[in-house]
């Protein structure tokens, strides 16, 4: 179900298939995944791990293994198809049109160069910019990101920095060339819930001034709700939901949307009760049930559910469920149990 184009647009995924090969043979681990982002615009993939979030932003960076390939669809940036590009030419926007910001800062830095050495690189080599020019190109970039002393500390090495300060350095690298389009994996992973807050409001502030389109992957809901202006909930390699965030918090269309929004605990609850829980596990990629992929988990599933896949059902103002009972989800008030 892809929009109409936009001059805005600046990622638009379509019909993308991504599969693995293994010794038992190729296993799919993305199936007719579709979404958009526009200049400015904050989506976010939402959905348990395993479900293709991650492998969905190799693909769009040129970044997946080599026992992995794309068995179909189109990744379009800035009307440019990535997946007919010379791989060279895809890795060459990767850096200055296109930044990441990776889960793991300890292994997205190296740890035998200082921070300066490292972000400096990216000017001279993408820039051309002499050593002198990138290294107070590299302490204003650090300096951007909320690091204290910038200019002193380009001559620490990553140990030297704890776990918040070492996000800042990569998401400093992340948007040193000013892109286009920044795709954050899990940005707030093993950080505390005050730094998590910090870096959030960081990459927000850097999208606003910058005017970048923001793809952020996470599984988690509240940090969705405070930065997100649309959302796409995966499953099983596949988009179950997606539209406004506000929309589909407040009217989930998907039974698995339903359930993870009924997993976290309300404001005011009764701590006594118990949260709402998915039972069962994610398929196995090599072995998906028929029909629907969640309907072994799901508490509404009926027969349809077991022997045909549901289509993505359009609900109003860009919100559609790959459901077919999500007319019925978004007026029910059922709790999910």
């Amino acid at each position: 179900m892809p929009p109409a184009a936009s001059p805005q647009r600046c990622l638009s995924v379509t019909d993308l298939a991504v599969g693995f090969n293994t010794r038992g043979g190729a296993v799919p681990a993305l199936e007719e995944v579709s979404f958009h982002l526009d200049a400015g615009e904050t989506l976010s993939l939402l959905g348990e791990s395993g479900s293709g979030k991650s492998v969905s932003a190799q693909a769009i960076m040129a970044l997946l293994p080599d026992t992995a390939f794309v068995g179909g669809g189109a990744i379009r940036f800035d009307g440019r198809d990535l997946l007919a590009l010379p791989r060279r030419d895809t890795r060459r926007l990767c850096g200055t049109e296109m930044g990441m910001v990776f889960q793991d800062p300890l292994t997205a830095l190296n740890p035998v160069f200082t921070v300066g050495e490292q972000i400096a690189e990216l000017f001279r080599i993408r820039r051309g910019m002499g050593r002198r020019a990138a290294r107070d190109a590299a302490a204003e970039v650090i300096d951007a990101v909320g690091i204290p002393d910038a200019r002193r500390r380009l001559d620490n090495f990553p140990h030297q920095f704890s776990g918040g300060m070492r996000q800042r350095l990569v998401i400093a690298m992340a948007i040193a060339l000013r892109p286009r389009l920044l795709i954050a994996d899990e940005p707030t992973t093993a950080l505390d819930v005050t730094v998590q807050a910090q870096i959030m409001d960081l990459l927000s502030r850097l999208q606003r001034e910058n005017n970048m389109a923001m793809l952020l992957i996470t599984h988690d809901l509240g940090v969705v709700a405070d930065v997100t202006d649309r959302v796409a909930v995966m499953y099983a390699g596949r988009i179950v939901e997606t539209g406004d965030v506000r929309r589909v918090y407040d009217r989930p269309g998907h039974p698995y949307t339903k359930g993870l929004l009924a997993s976290v605990p309300a404001a005011g609850a009764d701590r006594r009760q118990p949260l709402a829980t998915i039972g069962g596990l994610p398929p196995n990629p090599q072995s998906r049930p028929q029909g629907c992929a969640f309907h072994p988990r799901c508490p509404f599933a009926q027969d349809i559910c077991r022997t045909e896949r549901p289509p993505m059902v359009e609900l109003g103002d860009g919100h559609g469920a790959s459901c077919h009972f999500a007319r019925e989800m978004v007026a029910d008030d059922r709790p999910f149990a």
